[in-house]
């Protein structure tokens, strides 16, 4: 058992696998799963904002690692990266400081699950119905023998933010959209504030506003957001460690595991469609749900109810493990496609094909 600065002991092995299926699920989604591991660190017996710091400092290494696949894969635009970076800078400071005033009343652990909840279920709510509109206008355009787009959105939500002419407007070359700055900025503090008092990395945020609000690709939106991380991670890294927020060891020890997790999730995007990705983003905040009110139900209970917290704690383990293990089959549906081999009915609109290429332009016979 590893002791953690707070006194606490946990299994080095429990920490390698958290960060192995964190990595996996956020080199594919884009996220750096706070939203998943700071509670999980709560429940294993981490103060509020310890759990906080040390995940945070772990998201940074991972992210690093995910946006540099991530641009070999060419699904970042440094430009908006750097812009969006600018805004969520501002943005961690001010949520250091609210959590920082939260420790000192002692109510961290409750404030941190309880406004995670609210967030998760508005997020992933929203998400689901999204994602599976598109999945079903794919699959409608498959049985008419349409050639399918690598993206499709059933939200119109973009073309209304993008039309908010707030000088000075931006270009975007490499995610092929164009926005106001003010909105960009506001963007990156809205979702910097977040991630300074969740302890998150922000992705489950900015990814789908960055599809959804900028009208990135999702690949693009997934990769940005990494990048955005890998700066904005370090930063707020720094400030939870200059408030004793963070134990190095279990920070590393996690990023042991992510370093594998990342390359694998972040090679899946190359074989499915941008909504099969926000669909397993809206059902990782949903299950997320049920794990944060077991967490938080313990908390408020004064963590005597031991069955809670075994409850929680098997619930975010399974939790990991399914989405790990559905990242994992469509990569592998993805591959047995494009190898023209048969899969499920239900995943040909969501896997890359040679009968239906990520262009969305037909196969030219030879």
């Amino acid at each position: 058992m590893l002791p953690a600065a707070s006194g606490v002991e946990v299994s080095p092995i429990l920490l390698v696998f958290i960060g192995f299926t964190v990595g996996v699920v956020g080199g594919f989604i884009g996220i750096g799963g706070g939203y998943m591991v700071t509670p999980a660190l709560i429940v294993f017996g981490f103060p509020g904002h310890l759990a906080v710091g040390t995940d945070i400092t772990h998201i940074f290494g991972k992210s690093v690692i995910s946006s540099i696949r991530h641009w070999h894969l060419g699904n970042v635009d440094v430009k908006l990266g750097l812009l969006t970076v600018a805004g969520t800078l501002l943005g961690i400071e001010l949520g250091v400081r609210i959590l920082n005033h939260l420790k000192g009343t002692g109510l961290s652990d409750v404030a941190v699950l309880g406004a995670s909840l609210a967030m998760l279920v508005g997020i992933g709510s929203f998400m689901a119905w999204e994602s599976r509109k598109s999945i079903k206008l794919l699959d409608k355009w498959y049985d008419e023998g349409k050639p399918l787009p690598s993206e499709v959105y059933a939200s119109g939500l973009s073309k209304r933010i993008r039309s908010l002419e707030w000088r000075p407007m931006v270009s975007f070359k490499a995610a092929k959209v164009s926005a106001s700055f003010w909105v960009v900025l506001f963007l990156g503090f809205a979702t910097g504030t977040l991630s300074g008092f969740f302890g998150v990395g922000g992705g489950f945020l900015r990814t789908p506003a960055l599809a959804y609000g900028l009208g990135c690709s999702t690949f693009m939106a997934v990769g940005t957001d990494l990048f955005i991380m890998s700066l904005s991670g370090g930063f707020g890294s720094l400030r939870h460690a200059m408030s004793g927020n963070v134990d190095l060891t279990a920070a590393v020890i996690m990023l042991v595991g992510a370093a594998v997790g990342a390359q694998i999730g972040a090679q899946a995007t190359r074989y499915v469609r941008g909504p099969s990705i926000r669909l397993i983003l809206a059902y990782s905040i949903l299950l997320a749900i049920i794990g944060a009110a077991l967490r938080l139900g313990y908390v408020l209970t004064g963590r005597v109810i031991e069955l809670l917290r075994l409850s929680a704690v098997a619930f975010t383990l399974g939790e990991m493990t399914l989405l790990v293990c559905t990242i994992i089959g469509l990569m592998v549906f993805g591959l047995l496609a494009q190898r023209g081999r048969p899969v499920p009915r239900r995943l040909r609109s969501l896997v890359i094909s040679p009968a239906q290429p990520a262009d969305g332009l037909p196969l030219k016979e030879s």
